[in-house]
Order: C-alpha cells, then sequence, then structure tokens
C-alpha cells in the first residue's frame, strides 16, 4: 500500500501541472533554415515634416517613446503662420463690414434710392472676401488649427501625430530653422513585421501561398506566412529575398534585426507532430509519455470466470504469504515512448513513434519524468 501511495501523490500534486494533448497531422516539406531581416512595409512608417516655414522651439516627445494619433509631438514658431492667422482675422472683419454694406445696398435699393449696380457691386465684394477667407481657412484646417476659435493672430504651429506608434528617430535637431519640407521624425507603428528571408535561386522559385515559416527570436517561436517573392536579387548576398508575415508578433522586434527562420517548402506531406515540449531525453533516448494503456478498464472485464476464480484465488494465496507483489506490479500511470525526431518546425516536432490522435504529454513532463524515476527506484530498491 505504501508503494502505491508514493505512486499517486506525486500524481494528484501535479496534475495541474500536466496537460495532455493529441499527436496532429501536419503539412511538411523540405525544411529549409536561412536568415531572415525584420521590417515593415512603407506604409507602416509615419514621417512627421514641419509642414511650415519656422523654428524648432521643442520636441514634446523623445525617440522610443510611444504616441497615440493626436498626441503633440513638436512645436514650431513660425512668422508665415503669424501671417496667415493674421490675414484670416482681418478678413473676417472686412467680410462683417461688406455684409452690411450689401444690407445697406439692399435697402436702399428697395426704397429707389439706388441702382441694382449698386446692389451687385456689394455682393460682388462680399462674395471676394468670403473665397480669400474660405481658402484661407482651409489652409489652416489642413495644418490642424480651427479657424473659427482664432481670436488674435499666433505663431505657435504644434504638430500632431497622424497614427499610434513608436518615435523611431528625431531627425532635425532642436532650435533649427525648418522649412515646410523638413523631416522631423519618423514614428514606427508596431501593429504588424515582417521578415525577408534570403533564400537560393531554386529554393525561391518553390515558395508559393501555402509555404510557412517560423522565426526564433529570444528563445521564442512566431509563425509566419508567405506574402510575396520579391522581384529583385539582393546584389550582396545573390540571394533572393522572400517576404513573410509574421503572425502574433510581439510590439518590440527591432527593426533590421537578422534572425533564424525554418522556411517548410513544397512538396508537402502530412506528418505526425507533436509540441517541442512534450520531447525529452529519457534513459539516454528521446521519448514522448503517452498514458499507460494497461490501467484500462476493459481488460477486467474480458476476462473469463474461470480466470476470474483463479485470480482469486491467487490472491488469497498472495494475501496469506504477506501480499507484497501485488503492490510491487503497480505501474505508473504514464509510460516513455520511444521516438525518432525527423525535424524541428517551430513550436513542434515531427515525429516517428507515435499515431495521429493519440494522446500525450505535452506540458509538465519533468513532473512525469520525475514520477517514473521515482517508480522505477521503487520497484527495485527493496
Amino acid at each position: 500500500m505504501t508503494k502505491i501511495l508514493l505512486l499517486l501523490l506525486p500524481l494528484i500534486g501535479f496534475a495541474s501541472a500536466i496537460k495532455v494533448e493529441h499527436a496532429a497531422l501536419r503539412p511538411l516539406g523540405k525544411i529549409v533554415k536561412t536568415n531572415a531581416e525584420i521590417t515593415q512595409l512603407s506604409d507602416q512608417k509615419q514621417e512627421i515634416v514641419s509642414r511650415l516655414t519656422g523654428h524648432l522651439e521643442h520636441y514634446f516627445v523623445q525617440a522610443g517613446a510611444y504616441v497615440k494619433a493626436g498626441d503633440k509631438v513638436a512645436l514650431i514658431e513660425s512668422i508665415e503662420l503669424s501671417k496667415m492667422t493674421a490675414a484670416y482675422l482681418a478678413l473676417n472683419q472686412q467680410a462683417k463690414a461688406a455684409q452690411i454694406q450689401k444690407d445697406a445696398s439692399t435697402k436702399l435699393n428697395k426704397k429707389g434710392l439706388s441702382s441694382q449696380n449698386d446692389v451687385n457691386n456689394a455682393i460682388i465684394a462680399l462674395e471676394e472676401i468670403r473665397s480669400k477667407q474660405n481658402a484661407l481657412a482651409s489652409q489652416l484646417e489642413s495644418l490642424g488649427l480651427k479657424p473659427s476659435t482664432l481670436t488674435e493672430a499666433t505663431d505657435k504651429f504644434t504638430i500632431y501625430a497622424h497614427a499610434d506608434g513608436v518615435v523611431a528617430k528625431i531627425i532635425a535637431p532642436l532650435h533649427s530653422n525648418v522649412n515646410a519640407q523638413t523631416l522631423l521624425m519618423t514614428l514606427v507603428n508596431q501593429s504588424a513585421y515582417y521578415a525577408i528571408a534570403y533564400l537560393g535561386v531554386q529554393d525561391a522559385m518553390r515558395v508559393n501561398k501555402e509555404t510557412k515559416g517560423w522565426i526564433r527570436v529570444a528563445d521564442t517561436n512566431y509563425p509566419t506566412h508567405f506574402v510575396q517573392l520579391l522581384p529583385n536579387i539582393d546584389p550582396e548576398t545573390q540571394r533572393a529575398k522572400v517576404l513573410f508575415q509574421i503572425d502574433k508578433s510581439p510590439s518590440n522586434l527591432l527593426l533590421g534585426a537578422f534572425v533564424e527562420i525554418d522556411i517548410s517548402l513544397a512538396p508537402t506531406q502530412n506528418v505526425v507532430m507533436v509540441k517541442k515540449s512534450a520531447l525529452t531525453l529519457y534513459k539516454g533516448e528521446w521519448v514522448v509519455f503517452t498514458e499507460n494503456e494497461h490501467e484500462e478498464a476493459g481488460h477486467h472485464e474480458e476476462k473469463s470466470d474461470h480466470e476470474n476464480e483463479e485470480a482469486s484465488h491467487d490472491e488469497h494465496d498472495h494475501d496469506a504469504h504477506g501480499g507484497h507483489d501485488e503492490h510491487e506490479e503497480e505501474e505508473a500511470p504514464y509510460e516513455a515512448n520511444v521516438v525518432e525526431v525527423i525535424t524541428y518546425v517551430g513550436d513542434y516536432i515531427a515525429i516517428k513513434g507515435l499515431k495521429a490522435g493519440e494522446e500525450y504529454v505535452s506540458d509538465g513532463v519533468y513532473f512525469v519524468k520525475s514520477m517514473l524515476l521515482k517508480s522505477s527506484l521503487g520497484e527495485h530498491g527493496h
């Protein structure tokens, strides 16, 4: 009974840490290992320019800072903006005066004290002012200013981020003079990353929309899928460039970093795969742990009445002599299955030795191994 408890206690204590999954058939082709560069598409990068001539007074952010759309990023003092806002306010006053002149001409015309020509001239003058006012208001709105809120001329031009992202680099020095096309900083949208893999020409011509890849960053594998075979050969390496999108990528990948990538090329065939965490060395061999089939209930039901009588008689005789053999025959709930490793595929391993659909221990392998080793020592330690 002591030995049974020794086997059950680890099982009860570590049950929550042991996870069981089913071996699955997955497509596998020729695995090519090569380098890939972390990158992003051009539409994921935002270049912030000054848009006005002026003096760069202040940065509200630093390189590496995360900003949201609408956040302040820089302040420019611009004489050009001062002139534009002053002109807009002047046009406001002119429009009010022209409106009064038009209304007066209309009233006088109705009383026969002025001609229709005077009314027409007043309407034309008002429309010319409004046209200039609308054009200037449109320019101010494009700069992020609200003309309706202006009460006085200003030379303070605040620049805002147009999208979420991280400040990749600040270009223009603080307190420098800038013009409308001066690049101030670049922002990087961290919502999606890509990897450019460098392949030999023959391998590159075998990629298609079904091609999968796995990059490894900081001991973590991330799946990727094929996007495009780029049209130009890299001049330095003389290798083809294949663009992959990284699925579920973290938000802190470093652009320009080179990583390893495994690519599965066509043609593919279905092979049995298990999680990499399931594989372990046990007594000098690579194994995957599965549930012990000998504990299935069906074995006892298949015995004949004669066999049951013999078993009962044996148990009676055995108990009379101490009953130790019964406990020594108790087996651990898991067993080690020796497997042959075909190749590593991201977080999975293609193997021989298990069948598709067969249950195996995917997590908590250490606890199962400890359990089996203790069981092994117990059997021989009398």
